[in-house]
């Protein structure tokens, strides 16, 4: 019975031995180590961009559309210019759950028995004092305005008013809100959620 490729067993498979390496394949391993770091210290700005592009983030134009997922957003971060003047749609695109959306700075907390914890909303809202333009409302469950001054395109009922907590758009799933503003005079890094 003659040998065929299938059954045929190469000398390193006899041998018990490792397969060495050539000298080609050395180099060109080494190469592509070399490469890939490279890339990941050179080109890290690039990748990122890319990255960034895919997904959404930054957001420097003047029309920006915010996707509210469970437990997320897209973009997950935005750059603005102050004096910029801004138009934020708000999408809630999950199927079934309500989202709210608050802009602001340091987590509030609450003292509870099992110590520290955090609650809803944050104690600086980035709205405080900020003329904003509300329209194309849809699906709107309530509206905190809190101390942003307050314009309304519409029927004011389309917007179900609510007092309590910081400024957030609460809406049902499917649902969605513009948002028009100058962006105020409010330097720094600020969260949303």
């Amino acid at each position: 019975m003659g040998e065929t490729p299938e059954n045929r067993m190469e000398p390193e498979e006899l041998s018990g031995e490792s397969p060495q390496w050539s000298r080609r394949q050395f180099v060109w391993g080494t190469t592509g180590l070399v490469a890939a770091g490279a890339v990941a210290l050179f080109g890290r700005p690039a990748i990122v961009d890319a990255a960034r592009g895919i997904f959404g983030s930054p957001v420097d134009s003047k029309f920006v559309h915010v996707y509210q997922q469970d437990f997320y957003f897209v973009p997950n971060y935005m750059t603005w210019k102050v004096g910029n003047r801004m138009t934020m749609r708000l999408h809630n695109m999950s199927p079934y759950r309500y989202h709210e959306m608050q802009l602001g700075r340091n987590v509030s907390t609450e003292k509870t028995i099992f110590g520290t914890l955090t609650a809803d909303g944050f104690t600086e809202d980035f709205w405080a004092g900020v003329p904003v333009t509300a329209s194309n409302p849809f699906k709107m469950d309530n509206f905190v305005t809190n101390k942003a001054i307050m314009t309304f395109v519409g029927p004011k009922s389309d917007y179900k008013l609510a007092t309590g907590g910081g400024f957030s758009p609460t809406l049902q799933a499917g649902g969605h809100i513009d948002l028009t503003f100058t962006v105020p005079d409010k330097p720094g890094v600020w969260q949303y959620g």
